[in-house]
């Protein structure tokens, strides 16, 4: 986001900056924000909307800049021309082209160091989100819209550092809480109930699958 003249209030994660004419600002997907003019001058402000699912090519769906707002005259212009460039009649494999290498510069000189210590963290704060929740009702797009990447990023980056999607542990927690359920006198049918499964067949075929046995001959064995 630019503007020509003036300044724009934007509040971004809780904090609010000034955006000056010759400034870049960057917000990343499902971010909330506002943006307000804050004196007459404000005019013309230039604002490019990407596709989450575009944005992956770049830095393998890692979206992270060393800072929000840009102060970098160089960038600004060409950001600007890229503006004024999409609106012209030059064909759309022109433009994506233009679109690419602008994104490129800024990741080149912005984004945010140290990928994998912010991977690391990431996948555990994902994880204790998960811990907390899947217990309830929990899709996937619920996930990676709470840490704001795109869903197909948070499952190659979870299978990277776990061995496992996002769905497989959250099935793998709900299973081990259904058997412990079932060793506490819980009946099948409640554990189900209790561990979010549609109905005892869903829980059958995910704890068959894990521990080899059916609920049952979990239970029976229990008796023995």
């Amino acid at each position: 986001m630019a503007l020509k003249n003036g300044n724009l209030k934007l509040n971004l994660k809780k904090q609010t900056s000034i955006l000056k004419s010759n400034q870049l600002a960057i917000i990343k997907p499902f971010e909330i924000h506002s943006a307000i003019k804050i004196d007459k001058d404000s005019q013309d402000i230039f604002a490019l909307y990407l596709d989450k699912l575009w944005i992956e090519r770049f830095e393998d769906g890692h979206i992270g800049f060393t800072k929000n707002i840009i102060d970098d005259i160089n960038l600004y212009n060409k950001f600007l021309q890229l503006c004024n460039d999409i609106f012209s009649k030059k064909s759309i494999l022109e433009k994506e082209k233009l679109v690419i290498e602008f994104i490129s510069k800024i990741y080149k000189k912005y984004k945010t160091k140290n990928t994998t210590k912010h991977n690391n963290v990431l996948v555990k704060d994902i994880q204790n989100y998960i811990d907390k929740n899947y217990q309830n009702e929990i899709l996937i797009d619920n996930i990676s819209n709470e840490f704001l990447i795109t869903t197909s990023h948070l499952i190659r980056l979870f299978k990277k550092e776990l061995g496992l999607t996002p769905y497989q542990y959250i099935l793998n927690k709900r299973v081990n809480l259904a058997k412990k359920l079932i060793s506490q006198n819980i009946s099948i049918a409640e554990a189900s109930l209790m561990c979010s499964f549609s109905d005892q067949s869903h829980l059958y075929k995910y704890f068959q699958q894990i521990f080899s046995i059916t609920p049952k001959e979990y239970q029976n064995s229990l008796c023995n």
